[in-house]
């Protein structure tokens, strides 16, 4: 059998990438490389990788990765910086001393010389001068850049992240955006119109949680708009909340019937066990109230009319709606008032296993850490659908 080309994952987290990768069976997930341990720990004892590297990719040099690589050709370099300094979800620091782990990467690429990077983030990442003045440090590749949406590909979940795809130039092709799987015609619940419509470009904002800067059809960046009224018909429909956890019991504590498993639920499922990481939040008696009075799919009437300007934003302990898509999984589901995190039907906030889901792992994942990291690493991780649309894209695209 030929070698597969070696692929390393740095930020790896849940190693997605690299899993995805690996997939395809054109390449091997080589390396990952984190510095938390306990991301490094849940890829060892679900066997995610061929080898596993808990360093801090600042001091990380070409020779450590070729070392692990033991002689092995590195075709390609996978990795999500931490996104927090440019997060619109968060303060926007242009000095968080995090933001310059993004330069690593592109010293990375600079040092390795693979074949090809992928490197994914925030949308607001693609205005960031730091980005301008790495891909400036990088003259021997030919990139591609823009915004995908999660969902597009078969994610219950509106998670749109900016995406750059780079090949060395002595390869001869142009890297290109992976083409949207899913859409279709299937009514979709708006969480701005509080009603169930059709997904499009017009309807982007509620139906798909764009955000702002990008919502609006006159806003919208000219990739995104593209891939978004590209031919509907041909497209299978998108993943809503209840074809994702729908079929998972209640956890302890709580009541309620699940369905059957959807489509998409009988890929995830690891038939013949009860889920791992299923364990309800503990909520005191005031929370759950005020969870439970919260209409399916609304928000509480205090918030009501708030941000109307940025819509979807305005989530605080906003429920879920089974025939809706999920908004962005963060690090945070547990917590009520940082998003739309209540469970449609019980009043209780989502579980790691239903944030797992929501992310398109699968219910063979165990992740023995603490809670604390759990909701961590499930928060941080790459879609899997999105994560297999890019693999499958370069792969066809290469094809060693």
């Amino acid at each position: 059998m030929t070698e597969r080309a070696a692929v390393v994952e740095v930020f790896a987290g849940l190693g997605c990438a690299a899993r995805a990768f690996d997939e395809t069976g054109l390449f091997e997930a080589a390396l990952l490389v984190d510095n938390d341990l306990a991301a490094i720990e849940a890829c060892r004892e679900n066997r995610i990788g061929s080898a596993q590297l808990c360093a801090d990719v600042a001091e990380l040099t070409a020779d450590d990765v070729l070392r692990e690589l033991d002689g092995r050709r590195l075709a390609g370099l996978l990795g999500c910086p931490p996104c927090q300094g440019f997060s619109s979800a968060g303060h926007r620091d242009a000095h968080d001393g995090r933001n310059h782990l993004l330069s690593h990467f592109f010293r990375l690429v600079r040092e390795l010389e693979p074949d090809f990077f992928v490197m994914e983030n925030v949308p607001a990442v693609l205005r960031a001068t730091l980005l301008a003045d790495a891909l400036q440090s990088i003259p021997d590749f030919v990139l591609w850049k823009g915004v995908l949406n999660a969902a597009l590909f078969g994610t219950p979940q509106t998670r749109q992240r900016a995406v750059l795809i780079g090949y060395r130039r002595t390869l001869g092709l142009a890297p290109r955006a992976p083409q949207p799987t899913h859409l279709g015609r299937r009514l979709v619940y708006d969480y701005q119109k509080s009603r169930l419509q059709r997904p499009g470009l017009k309807t982007g904002v509620g139906t798909l949680g764009l955000y702002a800067e990008l919502g609006a059809p006159s806003r919208l960046s000219r990739d995104m708009a593209q891939l978004l009224v590209a031919p509907v018909g041909a497209k299978q429909p998108l993943i809503t909340v209840s074809d994702a956890i729908g079929d998972l019991p209640a956890p302890e504590g709580y009541q309620w019937r699940p369905r059957s498993p959807s489509a998409y639920a009988r890929g995830l499922l690891k038939e013949g066990t009860t889920p791992s990481n299923h364990d309800a939040w503990r909520h005191n008696e005031d929370l759950i109230g005020r969870m439970g009075a919260v209409a399916e799919g609304g928000v509480p009437a205090s918030l009501r009319g708030r941000s109307l300007d940025r819509p979807y934003f305005s989530q605080a302990y906003g429920r879920l709606h089974r025939k809706g898509l999920a908004r962005t999984v963060t690090t945070n589901f547990h917590n009520p008032g940082a998003g739309r995190f209540t469970h449609y039907a019980q009043p209780r906030t989502i579980t790691v296993r239903e944030a797992l889901r929501l992310q398109g792992l699968d219910d063979s994942l165990v992740l023995s850490c603490d809670r604390t990291h759990q909701e961590r690493l499930a928060g941080n991780a790459l879609p899997m659908p999105l994560a297999r649309a890019l693999a499958r894209s370069v792969s066809e695209a290469l094809d060693y």
